[in-house]
């Protein structure tokens, strides 16, 4: 998560409507139960308001008051969805400012979707302290809908998503995480841009100054005791997204719940209700992850959260938390909470089995079954030219867990919208993103970060269009994709040599892989390279990368460090023996008078050491050859990585371009990209040479006569067609001149 202000802390402050006091002292009556329709079509709301009486001091507590009611099919398995408390509201615009009030009592309610068609019975039921109460069964009938149905995996693709007819959910969008002081005005604006333009998928937090049920502050009452006016809030946020046609990732917390301090002061765990500062049960953020009273009170919350959210096909998936380190217990436990037998009669709190994840993971938390989708989140500091290579490179890396995995952000630089390296908007970043991520693995084009500030204000929606074109008609769901061989593009005329530069894949994580065999041609051929270089004193992150070359004349291995943890010392192994070492300190010296190596440097009292920019080169020469370099922190903390890069290592007559791709039988997609062409040099209004006469081959398409279908990346049209013949599973494929990049399908001719 970036940029985080302290205009948006005063927002989470904001008053909302007070609610009335929640606990009753009445007598159990349950009197009736209003539904809003006689008959509803399929994966549409069905919807109970409940004349309850009954006694309880918290209403969100199940050993307090539980109410549910048993939806029972024409023929199947009956269905038990849990009531809950809620609130009728209405908002307002005053001088650009949303206010939420208010506008009745407090009330219990069903929601509920029919999954097939016909007659559904259900039967009413509430319980108190008191004893168990219900009413005479009653039935609606259920009418055939247009409705795809709720999002799950592929049947026969695991790494993309699917409706319950089978038809494939390719995920066009964006973060739209919170809105600013208009709140849901704003997403209203935002929605209906994206949606005109073919994104169908956004990810919302609640997060305590958007959406959240439990924190502190005004509207607020603490753990276990829910916010209504903010609950109806994103009801509203939700209900607008529907109507656009784009379905929601839902996040129901941010890490910085559990810390103090931060870049952009976003720590706030002195106001964590879960702190026992704050009458919480945890004395420490730790705790959090092990505490019984903690976890009980969050399964609390998963209940609420999917009895009045679940019904709605339109939620792609709940996401535990941004950024929270959760331990691989933990979130296997409230995974089986929502989606398994949990602690709520042994039942599912979401009946509906939508899809779980959740940021950060790690290889134990991906490996879990009840984990469905693997996620990553990536930015530089300004110092990462292009995203397209390291996102590529993330989602080869992912593809050994056998699930769909998504870059849910990236962006320029975590501290700043991208717009401060493209002030004029050409949304070079964002396009060479998206569509790596399309043709990478991915389940979907990654997700911007910059949602309000970057994107509105330079109308960048279209590049979601033109993504949305090309997607839409690939048959993701019919079977499992892989990754397109083709052989490195090369212009057979070219003289002279050319750097390879790689950008690291692998952020705050322990890498998959040591080692790294580094292509003049490919690069590191898919493998997702160290950010971050660690001790011995983290032994659960450490890795000592190796990197197998191969230097058709002597050149320069070079290491960029951007960051450094109290101190690192860094060591170059080449072919086994040290060539090089060095002590990166980042405490200032100890005499005023000596220059630091480097460039800033900051105290971080939440840890007691200082932390520093660099932004330093350095490496080894390497002769002419093969050779193994090895890498390794021996002392100190961590560094982290912008670049590796290799001197004169590769042939011109393999061009700086890249090529990614999937096939699958006889049709394969693929995404050339001339690599000179980013935002680093757009900036910096860098002269772009196009590419001329390169040539590939593609490999593994049966024989026969095939079409190629070029297209424009950035207004997703059909620029040329051609035609081609495989022959011994090998397509020659000559490219069209590349300024920028385009784009290809290739299909079996009729």
């Amino acid at each position: 998560m970036p940029a985080f202000t302290a205009a948006l802390l005063g927002i989470m402050m904001s008053v909302l409507a007070q609610p009335a006091p929640f606990a009753r002292s009445e007598a159990l009556a349950l009197r009736s139960a209003t539904p809003n329709l006689a008959s509803v079509p399929c994966y549409a709301k069905f919807e109970l308001l409940l004349d309850l009486s009954a006694t309880y001091e918290n209403p969100f507590n199940p050993e307090d008051i539980d109410v549910w009611a048993v939806f029972t099919p024409p023929a199947g398995k009956a269905v038990r969805v849990n009531g809950f408390l809620g609130q009728a509201h209405a908002r307002k615009l005053d001088k650009d400012t949303e206010s939420i009030t208010a506008t009745g009592e407090a009330q219990w309610m069903l929601r509920f979707a029919p999954t097939r068609e016909g007659r559904w019975t259900y039967a009413v039921h509430a319980r108190d302290r008191s004893g168990e109460t219900e009413l005479p069964a009653a039935s609606f009938e259920a009418m055939a809908s247009e409705s795809p149905g709720y999002l799950r995996i592929a049947r026969n693709n695991p790494r993309v998503f699917a409706f319950d007819n089978g038809r494939p959910f390719f995920l066009v969008g964006e973060n739209m995480c919170w809105a600013w002081k208009r709140g849901t005005y704003d997403f209203e604006d935002w929605l209906a841009a994206l949606g005109k333009n073919g994104g169908n998928w956004i990810r919302i937090w609640m997060a305590s100054w958007n959406c959240a049920l439990e924190w502190t502050g005004a509207g607020f009452y603490g753990a276990g005791t829910y916010n209504l006016a903010n609950a109806w809030k994103l009801d509203t946020i939700l209900d607008c997204a529907e109507q656009n046609g784009i379905y929601t990732m839902l996040c129901f917390g941010t890490y910085g719940e559990f810390t103090t301090g931060g870049f952009f002061n976003e720590g706030q765990w002195n106001l964590n209700p879960y702190n026992s500062a704050n009458g919480g049960p945890c004395a420490k953020p730790a705790d959090f992850w092990r505490n019984d009273q903690a976890r009980r009170l969050y399964q609390r919350r998963l209940r609420y959260i999917a009895a009045r959210y679940g019904w709605r096909t339109g939620i792609h998936a709940w996401e535990f938390w941004n950024e929270a380190h959760a331990t691989s217990p933990w979130v296997e436990e409230m995974a089986q909470c929502l989606k398994g037998e949990g602690p709520f009669q042994g039942r599912p709190a979401d009946a509906f089995g939508h899809l779980v994840s959740t940021t950060y993971g790690n290889p134990k938390i991906w490996k879990l079954p009840v984990i469905d989708f693997t996620m990553t989140h990536h930015y530089g500091k300004g110092d990462i030219p292009d995203s397209g290579p390291v996102i590529h490179d993330d989602a080869q890396s992912h593809l050994a867990y056998g699930k769909p995995h998504l870059m849910a952000e990236f962006g320029i630089d975590y501290r700043k919208a991208d717009n401060e390296y493209d002030p004029e908007f050409k949304g070079v970043n964002l396009h060479n993103g998206l569509w790596a991520s399309v043709v990478s693995g991915n389940a979907g084009g990654a997700a911007n970060w910059w949602w309000d500030s970057y994107v509105p204000p330079g109308n960048l929606y279209g590049q979601y269009a033109a993504l949305r074109n090309f997607v839409e008609d690939v048959p993701w769901a019919e079977g499992p994709w892989e990754t397109l061989d083709a052989d490195a593009p090369s212009v057979p005329q070219a003289n002279g040599r050319h750097d390879l530069v790689l950008s690291p894949a692998c952020a705050w994580e322990k890498c998959p892989t040591e080692e790294f065999t580094i292509s003049p041609r490919r690069g590191a051929c898919g493998a997702a390279l160290p950010g971050f270089l660690y001790s011995p004193a983290k032994p659960e992150l450490r890795t000592r990368p190796a990197f197998h070359v191969d230097f058709e004349q002597p050149g320069r291995f070079e290491v960029l460090v951007d960051g450094v943890s109290a101190s690192a010392t860094l060591r170059f192994l080449l072919d086994g023996a040290t060539a090089h070492e060095l002590t990166l300190s980042a405490a200032p010296p100890a005499d005023p008078n000596v220059k630091p190596d480097y460039e800033s440097t900051e105290f971080k009292p939440e840890y007691g050491i200082h932390q520093a920019r660099f932004n330093k080169s350095c490496g080894l020469d390497v002769p002419a050859g093969k050779h193994t370099i090895l890498l390794e922190v021996t002392e100190g903390d961590w560094l982290s990585v912008s670049s590796y890069t290799l001197t004169g290592y590769s042939s011109n007559r393999f061009p700086k371009m890249n090529l990614y791709g999937l096939r699958r039988g006889g049709r394969a997609l693929l995404w050339a990209q001339n690599a000179d062409h980013h935002w680093k040099n757009v900036f910096e209004k860098k002269s772009i040479a196009s590419i001329q006469g390169a040539i590939t081959a593609v490999h593994g398409l049966p024989d026969g006569e095939y079409t190629i279908a070029w297209y424009d990346t950035w207004k997703g049209e059909l620029t040329k067609t051609e035609t081609a013949n495989s022959t011994d599973g090998v397509l020659p494929l000559a490219f069209p001149d590349i300024a920028t990049d385009i784009a290809a399908k290739i299909l079996p001719k009729p």
